[in-house]
């Protein structure tokens, strides 16, 4: 940034950053490997001269939870997502700050051929060579090259999209003297797989990256980036992310009919009232209708298509891996996979047997069951709704490990898509595998709703159960809750 006074939000944002820091051991986690690797890039973020990327600040977010807990780093990271998105916004809207994020953006490029360009050339040395204690020093250092490409991706869309929201838009031009909406904010994706801070050599790098220098990209994984505002994200990065977008023309253009030629829209408005209410107006509308089912199923096949060569092309590259015993290498590709969008992710269990993978599944499963909750519980319903109920059922009993506020958002997920049988399943299994008072920690993240059915699930269980988590509610002074006997 330009020397001279901070911007409030900014200024903000770096009080919050020194003191999140403060919470945390000197010397060890992620926040130890930026010390490391580059003191003077993380002053920087520090003392507010730099708004780190949102992968540094989820990487610090990262040793809160391992440290604290993960009750401390979820309250941190709203707080977080908060004051980074005003900082950025601030910093963005500075004199400069185009050609800056433009510089940025190029040094991100050139990170992201040199890292695939590594990826590459280790993947061929690892190929060529016997001894098993060099495969293990390669295939460490091309997790690292692997990790780094993610992240400089990763960096590549966050610039992108700064970007794109300080370009005004041609179709709807601020008014006079207003500023470029908020810029972008942290959104909820899928938790890349990297190796840890101990997992092998490491080339030097910064820990901003080409924020004005082109170097080398941070030492930590890449966990969230940043989506825009307008237009929306796109990828599965974004998923769920702001229904935000561009506005939709004010004459549509009209819809092709199966042969490709254009069928001229219905006149609309009180002049035309009537005008097509005989038995020509119902052709043509059942003539709109077959154009737009025709539309509609064709874009089906394709979707449907497009699955099926992705979960094979994932496929084949896993068993080739498989086969060559780069068994660290197949796991980032399983690890990757379970962040697909959920209706692959069927697809991909079946090839996966078909291919003779089945052990496979269970790894995929378990990689699932790490998904923000509503993401879980749209994977879950989409196994179930492909008849692996089984599938679904153990991926859901597998997520009850997280902290009960997440059984319980997952839960809610599930309520809200439609899916009441899989809720009542998962909270089963959370009152099975926990204690009452963590599923009473459960219940409280929405007493009128969960109550009764963790009190149903208990009883399911048995007597004892539905008493012991009676007496837990009660004792958490949750609504709901009948007297004892």
């Amino acid at each position: 940034m330009a020397s001279g006074r901070l911007p409030a939000e900014v200024e903000e944002f770096a009080r919050y950053l020194r003191a999140l820091t403060r919470r945390l051991a000197a010397g060890t986690g992620w926040y130890g490997v930026f010390a490391l690797r580059d003191p003077e890039g993380l002053r920087a973020c520090l003392d507010g001269s730099e708004v780190p990327p949102w992968d540094v600040v989820q990487s610090l977010l990262q040793d809160l939870s391992t440290q604290r807990g993960a009750d401390a780093a979820q309250e941190a990271a709203a707080r977080a997502s908060t004051l980074y998105r005003a900082s950025v916004a601030a910093h963005d809207t500075g004199p400069g700050s185009r050609e800056a994020l433009q510089a940025r953006l190029g040094g991100m490029l050139r990170e992201q051929r040199n890292a695939a360009l590594r990826e590459r050339d280790l993947q061929a040395a690892i190929s060529a060579t016997e001894g098993a204690a060099d495969r293990e020093r390669l295939g460490a250092e091309l997790a690292w090259a692997h990790d780094d490409w993610r992240r400089a991706t990763a960096r590549i869309e966050e610039l992108h999209a700064r970007l794109t929201a300080l370009t005004p838009r041609p179709s709807r031009p601020s008014a006079p003297g207003t500023g470029p909406p908020a810029a972008v904010a942290p959104t909820a994706g899928p938790e890349p797989t990297a190796p840890a801070p101990t997992a092998g050599p490491r080339p030097p790098g910064t820990l901003v990256g080409a924020l004005g220098s082109g170097a080398e990209a941070p030492v930590e994984p890449v966990v969230q980036g940043l989506g825009p505002a307008r237009p929306r994200p796109r990828g599965a990065r974004f998923a769920g992310a702001g229904g935000g977008g561009t506005a939709a023309p004010a004459s549509p253009a009209p819809p092709l009919a199966e042969s490709g030629t254009e069928v001229p829209a219905t006149p609309r408005g009180a002049r035309f009232a009537g005008a097509y209410d005989g038995e020509g107006g119902g052709k043509r509308r059942k003539r709109d209708k077959a154009a737009d089912d025709g539309q509609r199923l064709a874009r089906e096949a394709a979707e449907r298509a497009a699955t099926r060569r992705a979960a094979q092309e994932a496929v084949a590259r896993l068993g080739r891996l498989r086969a060559a015993g780069r068994s660290g290498e197949a796991h980032v590709v399983l690890c990757e996979a379970a962040a697909w969008p959920a209706p692959r992710l069927p697809v991909l269990a079946e090839e996966l047997e078909r291919a003779g993978l089945g052990a496979d599944v269970s790894t995929l499963l378990w990689e699932m069951a790490c998904l923000p909750p509503t993401r879980l519980a749209a994977a879950a319903e989409a196994l179930v709704t492909a008849d692996r109920t089984a599938d679904g059922e153990r991926l859901l009993r597998q997520s009850v490990s997280r902290p009960a506020p997440e059984v319980a958002h997952t839960a809610q997920a599930l309520l809200a898509a439609g899916a009441p049988r899989g809720a009542a399943f998962l909270l089963e299994a959370l009152v099975r595998a926990r204690t009452p008072e963590e599923a009473a920690r459960a219940a409280a993240e929405d007493p009128a709703t969960l109550v009764p059915l963790l009190l149903d699930a208990a009883a399911g269980v048995s007597s004892s159960s539905h008493h012991d988590l009676a007496h837990a509610l009660r004792m958490a002074a949750l609504p709901g809750v009948p007297g004892p006997a």
